[in-house]
């Protein structure tokens, strides 16, 4: 199904090792919100996943999520989970959420993270759990990370009772500093889900893993389909292919441009997972991930000591 990666933001609270969000403060205008919903399902999107910068920074969220969800769009948030008090305000606008957890080690988290938020993170993830129908832990693999696969999986499945998601890392999205990962390490943690599929709970379609593997092999996968079946759109309601693709704007007119996409030169989930042509996969994986966040409903409990340490915006 058409799919618009949202860019509501240029804004963060956080100061992660790669990006530079923390430097900005654009929002998505407010006053042209309705009028991209309306753009968004003339050229018949179907989901919608909302993501920044920090999209719980930006203070009209629940305004887009209600006003997405008037308009039928299936709703999805990427989000760094520090802002509880925004997520109790938007969940009955969201049919899925993704949130970012980079080690199940508390200091290796907010070290790359750049502030102590690990138990706050974990403490929305359990309070966002059984408020939204689809949810799961994202992981960014670095060189940190991607040989404790298992552990982190073991982790985040039986505390959290949530499935694990893999972001696939990409060195020229990252401003800062590259993310110190080389391609052998990428290999080994998607292939590791890949093997390992069925003794844990994974976020990705099996086939995404295969093909991550197979794409760093230099083999053969399925094609890009980003600006044909995905899109990324900014902060300014710019609709571009990708987020690398930005000089080829596509909707200089209501009607969006055609586009035929041949790149293969990297592998980000946003855009290859939705890419691939295996809907009863993704159905399935997305029913599993609905009964397994049910099912363990109640397993853990809220850290009653944790600190609410959280950023809440101005009103609108």
């Amino acid at each position: 199904m058409r799919t618009v990666i949202w860019n509501i933001d240029f804004k963060c609270n956080l100061l992660c090792k790669g990006c530079n969000a923390f430097e900005g403060n654009v929002l998505f205008p407010k006053d042209k919100i309705e009028e991209f919903v309306n753009e968004m399902k003339y050229n018949k999107v179907k989901i919608v996943s909302v993501t920044g910068g920090e999209p719980t920074l930006h203070p009209d969220l629940p305004r887009i999520l209600k006003t997405l969800k008037e308009h039928k769009f299936k709703t999805h948030i990427a989000t760094n989970g520090t802002n509880k008090y925004v997520l109790s305000k938007i969940y009955p606008y969201l049919d899925a959420a993704t949130i970012s957890l980079d080690s199940h080690i508390p200091d290796l988290h907010n070290e790359y993270r750049g502030r102590k938020i690990f138990d706050v993170v974990v403490e929305s993830m359990k309070y966002l759990r059984p408020r939204v129908k689809v949810l799961t832990s994202n992981i960014l693999v670095t060189d940190f990370s991607y040989n404790k696969m298992g552990e982190y999986a073991t982790f985040v499945n039986n505390e959290l009772g949530l499935p694990v998601s893999m972001c696939f890392p990409d060195n020229t999205a990252y401003y800062y500093e590259k993310v110190p990962v080389q391609n052998s390490q990428i290999k080994e943690a998607f292939n590791f889900a890949y093997e390992n599929y069925k003794e844990y709970k994974f976020g990705n379609t099996r086939t995404y893993y295969k093909e991550a593997v197979d794409w760093l092999d230099k083999k053969d996968v399925q094609k890009c389909r980003a600006g044909e079946e995905v899109f990324y759109a900014d902060y300014h309601g710019d609709v571009y292919p990708c987020f690398y693709k930005t000089t080829k704007k596509l909707n200089t007119n209501r009607k969006w441009d055609d586009y035929t996409n041949t790149c293969n030169d990297c592998f980000i989930q946003c855009f290859r997972e939705p890419s691939e042509k295996n809907f009863l996969e993704q159905a399935a994986l997305v029913s599993k991930i609905y009964l397994y966040n049910r099912r363990n409903i109640g397993h853990s409990t809220p850290n009653a000591n944790s600190p609410m340490q959280r950023y809440v915006p101005p009103d609108s």
